[in-house]
């Protein structure tokens, strides 16, 4: 393996790792990814032409915005595995298997029609045979930096299948085994060539950003604890990929204008600029850090000039470079903008504010013409088709939910038209938001988005103004929903003629509207009554909220799969963007 890398150390410890399946013991991990313990059979990979296909399809839409491998390096294997696949190595088997769901992950359903199956069942499979050949390579004791790759690109291409919490925890497994492999560490610092040192550089920083990710997702802080030193991994250099080989007995020159790194080089600037103002404010003299101090102007122009001199760095560093003709290019200037209004929207939001009637009508407005900014440049993010992937995993939902909240309070705002449109786009660009009801967020949104639709349509009605047309979303979102009441009716209907025969009622049932409800948990024992706060009074459709003592949640869904923390944050949108808006959701 390390003379098929020319030389590179990538293939460390491949001897170890690489054993026959014959030798596959009781410690195989694999279940910490729901694979088998005993994962012997070899998935089938594609046909070699469609290897190659994926393959070119991965350098195109996911590797610009991941740079996890080397492509330069790795072709040459893809290539040489695409006609022998019967001598590959377990670690190189199970990248390919990642760099399989990754492409997958990235197109749209229409896009995969080329490969003669649905999105959903090539997706499955390729991320069942990535579990798999993780698990036959007992990945959780691996010193293989290939091994590694292949995890890190196994997390991203389940963004869509799986829920934040699952994620946020697998994501704190590959954290653990690359500072096990000494990643959390500066090459330098351990004597490493200059192109091993880069590469880990690369690794880790996508690690810790996906990884911030997730935990902003799942309802924590996301830059919680963030924190570096003299001896954490440098960011990564600004060069081009054929700029970097294994062998080179110096660093390349960092370039001052756009190269392949453009996209990945913004993250550790935001992730300096945090380290820099946020996390040493403690040290400082502060209770906590400076977005905390809610209500002071010399605070809130403190945090201004803070932006502004970030955004100054950013614009004259990288974005004056960008062609926004390239798309990776735009998408790099894209995040700079929306990173920036993502700050300003933190910084000014009103209930920041003491209190907040007496938040200024100008920062009202303000707040609300950054959101529609943050919506609007979501969209233009979205249209750059071959990254559209990574944006919708990065949508901001608190300034989405104050554009709701805004436009269900002021049905007839200045901007509603135009803002009901961009709401429209997001949701035709997006349509996970509609289709996936796994995911909370989607549904707590969507309940959010009929109130503000509702509201829309009687004032309508007040004024005597002609009928609106309903969005296909719209008209999708009530189907929904109304299918969902017949279910629970139903389920209720089953449940009453269950309790007649039976005599019992099931413990802690909720039932009716969710208010004072009587709760028996034993036909002989007395009623008692048990006060329960209900979604309706969190703004969220009752019909919405999972029901106790039902096997299936919403949509027929189990409650199981559900991540309860997540939509119950998104339910009391208002303590959430309280919450949230005290770390940067940078994309």
């Amino acid at each position: 393996m390390a003379e098929e890398f020319n030389g590179s150390r990538e293939a460390l410890a491949e001897s170890s790792q690489d054993t026959s399946d014959a030798d596959e013991s009781e410690d195989d991990f694999g279940y910490m990814l729901d694979a088998p313990l005993k994962a012997t059979t070899k998935s089938p990979h594609p046909p070699p032409g469609h290897i190659l296909e994926l393959w070119q399809i991965f350098v195109q839409n996911v590797d610009p915005l991941t740079k996890v491998v080397h492509a330069p390096l790795l072709q040459p294997q893809v290539e040489r595995a695409a006609a022998d696949l019967e001598a590959l190595l377990r670690s190189l088997e199970a990248l390919l298997f990642a760099i399989y769901s990754a492409a997958i992950m990235s197109l749209k359903d229409d896009e995969c029609k080329k490969f003669g199956e649905p999105r959903k069942t090539l997706l499955s499979r390729y991320t069942i045979a990535t579990k798999a050949a993780l698990s036959r390579a007992k990945f959780m004791g691996t010193t293989n930096i290939i091994l590694l790759q292949a995890l890190v690109l196994h997390t991203i291409s389940l963004r869509d299948t799986v829920d934040s919490r699952t994620l946020w925890t697998m994501s704190g497994v590959v954290m653990r085994i690359a500072e096990a492999m000494g990643l959390h560490r500066d090459g330098t610092v351990l004597g490493l060539p200059p192109f091993e040192s880069e590469i880990r550089r690369r690794i880790w920083w996508q690690l810790k950003m996906n990884d911030a990710r997730t935990a902003e997702l799942s309802g924590l802080p996301k830059f919680r604890g963030f924190s570096a030193d003299e001896q954490s991994p440098h960011a990564p250099a600004n060069v081009n990929d054929n700029e970097l080989y294994p062998g080179m007995s110096s660093p390349a020159i960092e370039s001052r204008k756009v190269t392949d790194m453009i996209f990945c080089v913004l993250r550790p600037e935001f992730a300096s600029f945090l380290t820099r103002n946020v996390v040493r404010n403690p040290q400082r003299g502060k209770d906590d850090h400076l977005w905390d101090n809610y209500g002071s102007e010399d605070d809130l122009r403190r945090k201004d000039e803070m932006l502004n001199q970030l955004e100054e760095t950013l614009e004259t560093k990288y974005v004056r470079y960008c062609d926004p003709s390239q798309p990776l290019q735009l998408m790099s200037m894209l995040v700079v903008r929306s990173a920036m209004n993502v700050g300003r929207f933190i910084a000014h939001h009103p209930r920041s504010w003491a209190k907040q009637e007496q938040t200024p009508e100008s920062e009202r407005q303000y707040v609300w013409s950054v959101s529609v900014k943050l919506l609007e440049q979501y969209n233009m993010m979205q249209s750059i088709q071959c990254f559209s992937w990574h944006a919708a995993y990065f949508l901001q939902w608190n300034s989405f939910i104050h554009i709701l909240d805004t436009l269900l309070a002021d049905p007839f705002n200045n901007d509603a038209e135009k803002t009901w449109q961009l709401v429209e786009t997001a949701y035709h660009n997006t349509p996970d938001m509609v289709k996936n009801t796994r995911k909370p967020i989607h549904v707590a949104i969507g309940n959010l988005c009929l109130k503000a639709w509702n509201a829309r349509e009687a004032a309508f009605a007040e004024q005597g103004k002609p009928v609106i047309h309903v969005p296909e979303y719209i008209a999708q979102l009530r189907k929904q929903r109304e299918s969902a009441k017949v279910r629970q009716q139903q389920h209720r209907n089953q449940s009453s003629r269950i309790d007649a025969s039976t005599g019992f009622r099931g413990p802690c049932q909720l039932l009716g509207d969710g208010k004072n409800e009587e709760i028996l948990t034993d036909s002989n024992q007395p009623a008692q009554l048990v006060e329960t706060r209900s979604p309706q009074d969190m703004t969220l459709d009752n019909t919405f909220w999972p029901m106790g003592g039902v096997e299936n949640g919403l949509f027929g869904i189990p409650e199981s799969t559900m991540d309860m923390d997540s939509y119950f944050m998104l339910a009391q949108h208002n303590d959430f963007e309280r919450a949230s808006d005290q770390f940067f959701g940078w994309t």
